[in-house]
């Protein structure tokens, strides 16, 4: 028994790894499948995409109605049948037993909110003042601001509830984002965010995004006492893993959807201009920057952490240097893999009625300087630790 166990554990350890190559297998042949669908059938795929959708909610369900079922099913035989079935009964028990205890563990199980720097109006008032003002405009609500290391800028929905009807909104600000993007394209960057979270014209398309980052977090470990949990636990790391497989067409009408948003606020050419220069980095990030970072991370540990703490200023020197031109012709020529959420920047441009993209070079203040002012310096130290 014991070493039967130990070899079910073991089983699934290694199926539960992200990194295996057969489950990478498996999911590249479901991306490109749902991307051809996308292509042929688009609304046949967001049928496909969305119904795909509720299997994560029905399952949340499943648990407190086989309370219920297995409730009834033992009023029926104790008071209702002819034959008194005690194996059916002590089955009808031991379902509703453990389907209370994961009904409760569902039902107390809360997702950690997004880490990082939380920022209020003591620390950041032009930049609260900023994103109150777009989301005003977009009817976008913004529970919670932060900032973090990465180069990312997103909001983030953490369910409030065990089902994930009601959340909280995280705007993450990557200080690398904001330290090298100038005012202008930090400002069209986060307007399409707010734009894109409206859901005025994308309702559907931006439901199915949120839920690449909402179910994951039902993979989270819960803290103190697991029992009763794991069955809501493992089927999300592998229903999450394939969701987002599923979805990344539908992530890329999204993303669309938000750089048009931006050209309510925003003129053809800073949109343009944004979209160009997030591509330009997000693929020297990808070809340059992360190799290097890998290889370090196995031998100098202080000098990974000075290199990602220098993340902005080679990014800031990429887009105003001598290489943009090269860095621009990278990624225009680039692939978008079967699990980027991200359209390539050809098809992005040709969204927005262009054909050739252009990133200024002139040198401009970084919306860091104009949003964090006085406070930037201790809160790039917070975000370093």
């Amino acid at each position: 028994m014991i070493r039967s166990s130990i070899t079910a554990h073991s089983a699934w350890k290694f199926i539960a790894m992200p990194d295996n190559e057969w489950k990478k297998s498996i999911l590249r042949v479901i991306g490109t499948r749902c991307q051809s669908l996308a292509e042929s059938h688009p609304r046949a795929y967001l049928l496909v995409a969305a119904t795909i959708a509720l299997v994560g909610y029905a399952y949340l369900l499943l648990f407190p109605w086989l309370v219920y079922r297995s409730g009834f099913g033992i009023y029926e035989i104790l008071f209702k049948s002819q034959d008194l079935v005690w194996i059916h009964a002590l089955g009808w028990l031991a379902v509703g037993t453990f389907s209370i205890i994961v009904s409760y563990r569902i039902f107390r199980f809360r997702p950690a909110l997004p880490a990082g720097i939380v920022l209020n109006k003591d620390t950041a008032p032009s930049l609260l003042q900023l994103i109150a003002d777009q989301a005003g405009h977009y009817g976008t609500r913004v529970d919670r601001i932060v900032l973090s290391g990465k180069f990312e800028l997103d909001i983030i929905n953490t369910p409030r509830y065990a089902l994930p009807l009601w959340s909280s909104n995280t705007l993450v600000i990557g200080l690398p984002l904001i330290q090298c993007l100038s005012e202008t394209r930090f400002q069209c960057a986060l307007a399409r965010r707010l734009g894109q979270s409206s859901k005025r014209h994308n309702w559907l398309e931006n439901w199915l995004y949120q839920l690449r980052t909402i179910w994951p977090q039902y993979c989270q470990r819960v803290q103190g006492s697991v029992f009763g949990y794991q069955p809501v636990r493992w089927f999300f790391l592998f229903y999450a893993a394939v969701y987002r497989a599923i979805t990344v067409p539908a992530a890329h009408l999204d993303e669309l959807a938000a750089d048009n948003y931006a050209m309510e606020l925003f003129n053809e050419e800073e949109v343009l201009d944004t979209i160009a220069s997030q591509m330009v980095c997000y693929k020297y990030l990808a070809d340059c920057y992360w190799p290097v970072i890998r290889k370090i991370a196995t031998s100098k540990k202080e000098s990974v952490n000075n290199m990602q703490s220098a993340m902005a200023s080679v990014l800031r020197n990429i887009l105003q240097g001598d290489k943009v031109a090269h860095w621009l012709a990278k990624a225009l020529s680039a692939e978008t893999w079967w699990n980027d959420a991200r359209p390539s920047l050809v098809r992005r441009l040709e969204n927005i009625g262009h054909r050739q993209a252009r990133i200024s070079t002139i040198a401009s203040v970084s919306a860091a300087s104009v949003y964090l002012g006085p406070a930037f310096v201790n809160l790039a130290s917070d975000v370093d630790r």
